[in-house]
């Protein structure tokens, strides 16, 4: 799967629900050096993104264009990278029967978490290519939180340069890389197979605020602590699809944490969150 959506030549459009809405989507896909391929929203507000070797041009109504470098960047959503060695002790991966997606012969295969720490995946590869032509993410009671399907596909065409090539050109923003600081805080109750990446000052808050990257080589979820002079009440929570928001507050510090994770492991993160012992 992984070298397929890579190394294949593609184009065709298809459905994704979240939210509980649904968008509808034509994709373009070139292989070689470089890659590119280009993402055109057929619905809703006028969007667009286009990709060549690793440079990132977006395209909206609302929001102004922007060209940044955004390494390892890919436009067909709701794939997991199981190539690590390590998520073998965190996911389950059986395939399942043959069903028939967009006129292909597909085999599905199930991803599926130990434990209710991650959402599981659900996916529908070509039988030939292993390109996914379909994917769902699913939580514990196999519910779907978000789902592609193409509709229309065609594999082994390589599109036109006018289909890949952004349909306006676009400023140049250099994104800023962020302030890497050491933890002044942890979490002293991480869910199995979570672990810091990354602990960075946020683009907005004062000098006692960090924000910290935790993952599991597959889900990913940030937390952000910040002083807060308030009076403490019950946590808060928002969940759209598969992202999950929590906010909490202790001793005059909030908390917040935000991942696509279920909010079980959004509540042990935030809730066990202790400034870092001295000395360490």
């Amino acid at each position: 799967m992984y070298l397929a959506v890579h190394q294949l030549d593609f184009q065709g459009s298809f459905v994704y629900l979240r939210g509980g809405k649904t968008e509808a989507y034509r994709i373009f896909h070139a292989s070689g050096s470089p890659e590119r391929e280009r993402l055109v929203g057929l619905t809703g507000p006028r969007t667009e993104v286009a990709r060549e070797a690793g440079v990132v041009t977006c395209l909206g109504e609302n929001t102004p264009s922007r060209l940044f470098d955004t390494p390892g960047a890919r436009l067909l959503p709701l794939l997991p990278d199981l190539r690590a060695g390590s998520l073998a002790a965190l996911y389950r991966v059986s395939v399942g029967a043959e069903e028939r997606v967009a006129g292909y012969r597909a085999r599905r295969v199930d991803v599926v978490p130990i434990d209710s720490y991650r959402y599981g995946y659900r996916l529908w590869l070509e039988e030939e290519s292993g390109l996914p032509l379909r994917s769902s993410i699913v939580d514990a009671s196999r519910r779907t939180l978000e789902e592609y399907m193409f509709v229309t596909l065609d594999i082994g065409t390589r599109p036109r340069d006018s289909d890949l090539a952004p349909s306006a050109n676009a400023a140049v923003v250099e994104a800023a890389d962020a302030t890497r600081i050491q933890p002044r805080w942890q979490v002293a109750d991480l869910p199995p197979g979570f672990v810091l990446t990354r602990t960075q000052k946020p683009a907005q808050g004062d000098d006692k605020s960090e924000q910290q990257l935790y993952t599991d080589g597959l889900a990913s979820v940030s937390v952000y602590i910040e002083p807060y002079a308030g009076a403490a009440a019950a946590d808060r929570g928002l969940a759209r699809g598969m992202l999950n928001i929590l906010t909490h507050e202790s001793g005059g510090w909030r908390m917040a944490a935000i991942g696509d994770v279920p909010r079980a492991t959004l509540e042990r993160m935030v809730r066990s969150t202790r400034p870092v012992a001295a000395g360490r």
